[in-house]
């Protein structure tokens, strides 16, 4: 594993390069997240939520250890998207601590940059589905603190639909012949996304979640993994 992750290292420049050059020829992209990032920046705004430089390193650090945990692939799905090491459990994390709102500008932003490390570009409508909307989800899990292991469940559920439905667009001609491209889709995001989400569920049901959450956050609220 250390070695795929030193050798993915090693091409990140070149991936940098190719998402430069397939933003340059959709410029429409950028426009898209960029609404988006107004988007969720109103609805802080909205909730009169203060983006203090504290809380701002939080959301930065968090986003830097989800990059590279995203880095350290389990194993790697053909036409994309791979298992990894408890890569979202920073955004859980951050969404607990200070509510959806913020997981879902550290999942949006998170997203932006894995669309930079490691972007595979063939639409606007794509990429908005794939990347930062896809991730901003994630954030959703804030809402639900009663039940983080629910929350996590349905932040997963709702990023799925975002990938299946960029498959099932985009990427029809990937399925076997006789398969509805929705079936495959579905099938083939969410063998990796759930296993995903398993690991990531075991790391948060055994980390010493309280510790962590009022360390981010000593005004955060009481939460039950069930």
């Amino acid at each position: 594993m250390f070695s795929n992750f030193l050798n993915s290292l090693a091409k990140k420049p070149d991936k940098i390069t190719q998402a430069l050059v397939g933003l340059g020829e959709n410029p429409v992209t950028l426009v898209f997240v960029f609404l988006l990032l107004i988007g969720v920046f109103a609805l802080i705004s909205m909730k009169k939520i203060k983006l203090t430089t504290a809380l701002m390193t939080q959301i930065a650090v968090s986003i830097a250890v989800a990059a590279v945990l995203n880095m350290l692939v389990i194993f790697r799905m053909p036409q994309g998207g791979s298992v990894t090491l408890a890569s979202m459990v920073p955004i859980y994390l951050l969404a607990l601590a200070h509510g959806p709102e913020i997981g879902m500008l550290a999942g949006l932003l998170f997203g932006m940059v894995d669309l930079f490390l490691g972007a595979s570009i063939f639409h606007p409508l794509q990429v908005l589905l794939d990347y930062p909307l896809a991730f901003m989800f994630i954030g959703i899990a804030g809402f639900f603190p009663r039940h983080v292991n629910l929350g996590m469940f349905l932040a997963t559920i709702l990023r799925l639909s975002c990938h299946v439905l960029s498959g099932y667009i985009f990427f029809a001609a990937y399925a076997p012949e006789g398969t509805h491209p929705f079936i495959y889709s579905l099938l083939y995001n969410g063998s990796f996304l759930l296993t995903d989400l398993l690991i990531a569920a075991l790391v948060m049901n055994f980390i010493p979640l309280k510790r962590l959450i009022k360390a981010l956050n000593p005004q955060s609220r009481d939460f039950t993994m069930w």
